[in-house]
């Protein structure tokens, strides 16, 4: 088993489709960083990484973790995700990521990165005349534009959205928002015609009482948040962490 920095001859895009091929949302980012593990002369395990500005610090956030099911419970992705964080850490104070399947937890606590909050995703209907009741639909985005651009992502000052499929339904996605959101937030909630809008929020996000006084409600769904210092001024686990959509590469 090989280790080593991702090349453009590693075909991921195609791993990952074989890897998640549930996954509809079209991700629109640019990774840095990559790293795979290789056998038999091909790329069986990935994760990247998307530079990153988070709580002031220049980061490097996680992504598409994912190993080839032929080499799943062997310790492949553990020792990619111990390479890739050693090759990282004098480039950037930090690295974060999120934990949504269970199996990639483990692999990344014994690389380094450690759980640090749990963040709800918040959720409330949308009852417009422009969402009828048949709007609720299942689909796929087409991937255009760069980060926070049409067609993907509605930017006013306060709020970014997009519409996206979560779980099976057609969302109006609240990737971020200030305080001062709420003119435009009602605007983008009659203007959709998605039944559910929702967005990713930590309590300590600055924008979540003014989501809370709108009606949002915690859902049962949480994303775990995990951090990796590599600056040792930084003490994460005090940290008042204000996070969104916005900080993951989910949407």
């Amino acid at each position: 088993m090989i280790f080593r920095e991702a090349t453009p001859a590693d075909d991921i895009a195609e791993m990952r489709r074989r890897c998640f091929p549930e996954d509809t949302i079209e991700k629109n980012f640019s990774i840095a960083r990559a790293f795979v593990a290789e056998a038999e002369g091909r790329a069986v395990a990935h994760v990247g990484f998307i530079e990153r500005t988070v709580m002031g610090h220049h980061a490097a956030l996680a992504t598409d973790a994912m190993t080839d099911a032929a080499y799943r419970g062997q310790g492949v992705f553990s020792r990619l995700a111990a390479f890739a964080a050693e090759a990282i850490r004098n480039d950037y104070a930090l690295s974060t990521a999120w934990q949504i399947r269970p199996a990639v937890l483990p692999a990344m606590m014994r690389a380094g990165w450690q759980p640090i909050l749990k963040a709800p995703v918040w959720v409330r209907p949308v009852w417009t005349a422009a969402a009828p009741a048949a709007a609720l639909k299942s689909g796929s985005e087409a991937a255009a534009g760069s980060r926070f651009d049409a067609p993907y992502y509605t930017r006013t000052p306060n709020l970014v959205t997009r519409e996206a499929i979560l779980k099976g339904h057609r969302t109006l996605a609240i990737v971020d928002l200030t305080p001062n959101a709420r003119p435009e937030l009602k605007a983008a909630m009659k203007a959709t015609t998605c039944r559910l809008a929702a967005a990713l929020l930590s309590w300590r996000h600055p924008a979540l009482p003014l989501l809370i006084r709108m009606g949002f409600l915690p859902s049962p769904h949480r994303f775990r948040f995990l951090v990796n210092v590599f600056d040792p001024r930084i003490d994460a686990k005090n940290t008042k962490w204000a996070l969104s959509w916005a900080d993951t590469d989910h949407l």
